[in-house]
């Protein structure tokens, strides 16, 4: 599996406590994330054993009460007791996850990656697949990587995630709203997810979006439309690929990503505010078109992210049109605009699928972090990191923050009006807790 942290040059300003969490900790593959001075050699790490001191030691932050990852040093062969007493844990973790939770195996209480050998991974996962099953779950490796150690034996450690269909029998649903200038291939790419197919140029992909004629006739979106795209207990797409309907794709889904698709033209602006603030989206995607780079409306969708506090993350479409130099330029604008003393984001480009666990678990965990994708609706370049980073996204808020949302009185706001023949006024409208 790829090393974590092949970003480019762009992130080398990140601060010391994300360097931690993207360096390979004591893998290889390292220079483009820890910088010179983390840099060491093979025969430094070797000698380096568990309990000797080091200036840059691999380790995580500790691990923390609350939250849906859990650190784990080694599950063999616990005892009866043990068992019920993990499986409790377990419960706790996918309810503060609303149904998801990573395990990462291999890493103390601390945050201090030890690894285990082959023989004992392999006993600690079939105990974590016992828990799995006692909860009614499913388990998806995520990566393994090495830990450099003075042992005869090569030490691993495992991430896993694990998910289920919480009890209540209501998915995890994030909303992610999409933004971007008018052109950039927002409506194409969400056709594309959505519907399993890959676009034909020429714009095929985003019909079955459009609401209106006139959407159809100029290829461009001028209301709000929403798309789902779902993922199973195992992390595999649910969609219309297999001639679904929404129905069939809630039932079958354990996590679902509405998308809010919002319209580009500087003349929607107003609808596109509307949907930001009216449907409270968890995450926004801002999708940037390779070829023009920063243009249009894209500053404007930018800076209502932010006012509105929606962490957002970037999409460059359209790659297949350009050069790889062209790309490359539209990356280093997106950057400096990034590192504006207006933004402060550190950009994290995604190259693999390694880059993309990080970039979604640090993602929601940090504000600062911006992961950058590069993708093609046409070839399908890249489209698959993007379904990764998608799957695991985590939720913004645990089970406790949703139980006081819960509590909290309900707020209905009326969208829009209808009169129907024989029946009178329809009120259309979202409500809120």
């Amino acid at each position: 599996m790829p090393a974590l942290g092949a970003q480019y040059n762009g992130a080398a300003g990140m601060e010391p406590r994300v360097f931690e969490l993207f360096g390979p900790a004591g893998g290889s593959g390292a220079a483009g994330a820890r910088g010179k001075a983390g840099t060491k050699s093979k025969k430094a790490g070797k000698s380096r054993g568990r309990g000797a001191k080091s200036n840059n030691p691999p380790y995580l932050p500790p691990e923390a009460e609350e939250g849906n990852i859990e650190y784990k040093l080694k599950l063999v062969n616990p005892s009866q007791y043990r068992f019920e007493h993990l499986v409790t844990q377990m419960k706790w973790r996918l309810q503060e996850g609303r149904g998801e939770a990573v395990y990462q195996i291999g890493v103390e209480d601390n945050g201090l990656l030890v690894g285990l050998s082959e023989e004992e991974m392999r006993a600690s996962l079939h105990t974590l697949h016992r828990m799995a099953e006692k909860v009614g779950a499913d388990i998806t490796m995520l990566r393994e990587r090495e830990v450099d150690y003075d042992s005869d034996s090569p030490r691993k450690i495992t991430e896993v995630l694990i998910r289920k269909v919480p009890d209540n029998q209501q998915f995890l649903d994030l909303r992610v709203a999409v933004l971007g200038n008018v052109d950039s291939g927002k409506s194409t790419l969400l056709g594309v997810l959505t519907q399993g197919e890959l676009d034909n140029g020429r714009g095929r992909a985003r019909l079955n979006l459009f609401r209106h004629l006139h959407e159809i006739q100029s290829g461009r979106t001028s209301s709000i439309s929403f798309e789902i795209l779902g993922f199973n207990s195992k992390g595999e797409v649910v969609n219309y690929s297999e001639s679904r309907t929404a129905e069939q794709i809630c039932e079958s889904a354990s996590k679902m990503i509405t998308f809010i698709d919002l319209a580009g033209h500087h003349k929607y602006l107003k609808t596109t505010i509307f949907g930001l603030t009216s449907y409270c989206p968890d995450f926004a995607m801002l999708v940037v078109s390779a070829n023009t780079g920063i243009a249009g409306t894209t500053r404007e969708h930018l800076g209502l992210a932010m006012a509105l506090k929606v962490p957002f993350f970037l999409v460059v479409s359209k790659v297949d049109l350009c050069s790889p130099a062209t790309v490359e330029r539209t990356l280093r604008q997106l950057e400096r605009t990034l590192k504006q003393p207006g933004c402060n984001k550190v950009p994290f480009m995604v190259r693999s699928e390694d880059d993309a666990v990080t970039a979604a678990q640090q993602f929601a965990q940090s504000p600062n972090i911006t992961p950058i994708f590069a993708i093609s609706s046409v070839s399908g370049e890249s489209l698959d990191l993007l379904k990764v980073f998608l799957n695991i996204l985590p939720p913004l808020t645990n089970s406790r923050e949703q139980e006081e949302l819960m509590q909290q009185l309900p707020e209905f706001q009326v969208d829009e009006i209808y009169t129907v023949p024989e029946v009178g006024t329809v009120v259309g409208g979202t409500l809120y807790r």
